[in-house]
């Protein structure tokens, strides 16, 4: 009886073994998401460091292969129409520069060079506390399906935004590009 005991608990003992080895095996992380991990994490840095913007999240679409990085930043600042464009258009063209620079994710990536309206970043800008709002400030900007939507908060609902403009990203960037030539 004692024997048939102890026979049973080894064979508990190494199916739990085999099993935990299976889930450890299962919730691995595939190699590209390693990969946009650490471009995500330098990317956050090197915005923090260059416009003082805090990451507030981070993420993307990786089903199979790299299909879309995303980044949202705070900003304790307030910016027009034209300053969150300059900035929206920046730094999504730094981010799409980080991930065609990083050799190992390249077999990865859905595209390659992967294109800017697989990167998206969002940036909400947060008033400081001594400031006059006015209609042409925008307090979140994203760039969506090769489009950047500028929204503010509404009027009679301060918990709801509203869009205050909306253009194609080509249009963007070439506004933005136009003003760094001069």
């Amino acid at each position: 009886m004692a024997n048939k005991l102890f026979s049973f608990l080894i064979f508990l003992a190494s199916f739990a073994l085999l099993r935990t080895s299976t889930v450890a095996q299962e919730n691995d992380c595939p190699d590209y998401a390693v990969y946009a991990n650490e471009i995500i994490n330098s990317f956050a840095k090197q915005i923090k460091k260059e416009f003082g913007f805090y990451c507030e999240g981070s993420g993307g679409s990786m089903p199979y292969d790299v299909e879309e990085i995303s980044l949202q930043f705070a900003a304790n600042c307030t910016a027009t129409i034209d300053k969150a464009r300059e900035l929206e258009v920046k730094i999504t063209e730094k981010l799409v520069d980080n991930i065609n620079a990083h050799e190992k994710i390249r077999p990865f990536l859905r595209e390659y060079p992967f294109p800017s309206s697989r990167a998206d970043i969002m940036i909400s800008f947060i008033k400081p506390k001594k400031f006059n709002s006015s209609n042409d400030n925008v307090e979140l900007v994203f760039h969506v399906k090769n489009k950047i939507f500028y929204k503010a908060k509404k009027t009679d609902n301060p918990h709801l935004y509203a869009t205050i403009k909306e253009e194609p990203y080509e249009e963007a960037l070439r506004i933005v590009q136009s003003k760094t030539i001069r």
